[in-house]
């Protein structure tokens, strides 16, 4: 099952995978709480603002991905609540799940940096368990996340999820810088040098030079 999903169905589901574990005794959401946890300032890269028809229709179009549900209501509830179904329809287990909120919610992430923010949500006793995670959603047809082309720099290549639905190459390795001043001004200079001798040459006589 290839899963594509926009800005405002990441986040949600995101935030519905992330309470169910940290906060279970609230969960399933309310619209307000769900709209709370999109919004918080904490944990999130990028931060949104989404509004409260945003965060209701992102969660309709979930629940028709098969991916979201409303939950049962209880006796005299007045409110509706809102629960997310990967673990019956994609079958992700804990640990699953817990990455994948962790790169929904903040972005990409070094495997360091994605077990100590998973860790609040999934037991991953070590690195390698972690990493472990990380291969098997790899690997798998079609894979769910893909390590990045490792930044200038940095010690540690980073892995993101590929739910993308934008025109997004994730996988790919950043564009070419362009060139800098310097640079352009010394290709502009051959160009005219090469011109230069050739203009020489035919004042010559002789076959121009390449």
């Amino acid at each position: 099952m290839t899963l594509k999903l926009d800005a405002a169905q990441r986040r949600v589901l995101g935030v519905l995978i992330e309470k169910s574990r940290t906060t279970p005794g609230g969960y399933p959401l309310t619209l307000n709480a769900l709209l709370v946890g999109c919004n918080q300032l904490t944990c999130r890269e990028p931060l949104m603002r989404m509004t409260e028809d945003e965060a209701a229709k992102a969660a309709r179009e979930l629940g028709a991905l098969g991916l979201a549900a409303e939950a049962d209501p209880g006796r005299g509830a007045r409110v509706e609540r809102y629960r997310h179904t990967v673990d019956e329809s994609l079958k992700w287990n804990e640990a699953r799940q817990a990455v994948m909120a962790e790169l929904l919610l903040r972005g990409p992430q070094t495997a360091g940096e994605l077990k100590t923010n998973a860790s609040r949500m999934a037991t991953l006793p070590d690195l390698e368990a972690l990493v472990g995670v990380l291969k098997e959603m790899a690997s798998q047809d079609p894979p769910l996340v893909v390590e990045l082309p490792r930044q200038p720099g940095k010690s540690a290549a980073r892995f993101d999820h590929l739910l993308y639905s934008e025109e997004r190459a994730s996988s790919a390795a950043p564009p070419p810088a362009p060139p800098s001043d310097l640079e352009a001004r010394v290709a502009k200079l051959e160009s005219e040098l090469a011109a230069m001798k050739q203009e020489i040459q035919q004042l010559r006589g002789g076959p121009p030079q390449p």
